[in-house]
């Protein structure tokens, strides 16, 4: 039988002979416990595409465009993309700076042209005058003209071609505004040719 006594005297010595290694120990135990109790609970994280570089209206997104960052799950805006598979390819509805998230609205939809004749694209375009914007709808069809260099007179570049999408971007006021139209590929090519030297305006065809 054990005896009690004798345990208990023991115990007691062992306690005053290691008093300090003791107090030393429930020390950094009450540490740890304050320490865990105060620190912020590390953020869950989620993989969210974001622009690596400047990027202008009616670019298509290509890996050289994208990075992808991890940031927590709080700040993340609905609709961001994940992968760069989501949005390789893509096409970008308006000028986006380096670093930020790409979501679903930053991007033209990829059933734009659905119910349009096979053969058309989707191609944005940047016309002089944002109130002119304002005045047409998803459906309008319009004549793109582009300015002489002499301002007396306007190249017609394309006719009668439909509005299918009218992207809100935040500096369509300082920099006119932004359509997007259902053209071949060569008119696509004409427009791109003629907004790099030129303002384009518009005529509302009814």
């Amino acid at each position: 039988m054990v005896d009690l006594r004798a345990f208990s005297t023991t115990a007691r010595r062992l306690t005053v002979r290691h008093r300090r290694v003791l107090g030393a120990l429930l020390a950094a135990l009450a540490v740890l416990v304050l320490v865990e109790t105060l620190s912020p609970a590390t953020p869950s994280l989620q993989a969210v595409v974001m622009t690596a570089r400047d990027v202008r209206s009616g670019t298509t997104l290509a890996g050289s465009d994208l990075t992808v960052q991890q940031v927590p799950r709080g700040l993340v805006p609905s609709g961001a993309a994940s992968a760069l598979g989501e949005v390789l390819g893509r096409v970008v509805a308006g000028p986006m700076r380096a670093g930020e998230t790409v979501t679903d609205r930053r991007l033209l939809g990829r059933s734009l042209l659905s119910g349009y004749p096979p053969g058309l694209v989707a191609t944005p375009v940047r016309i002089r005058d944002a109130a002119v914007v304002d005045l047409l709808q998803v459906g309008d069809e319009i004549s793109v003209y582009a300015a002489g260099r002499d301002a007396s007179y306007a190249d017609l570049v394309v006719e009668r071609v439909p509005v299918v999408t009218l992207p809100q971007v935040d500096d369509q006021a300082q920099q006119g505004g932004l359509v997007v139209l259902a053209v071949t590929a060569q008119q696509a090519a004409a427009l791109a040719e003629a907004s790099a030297t030129a303002p384009l305006s518009v005529a509302l065809l009814r």
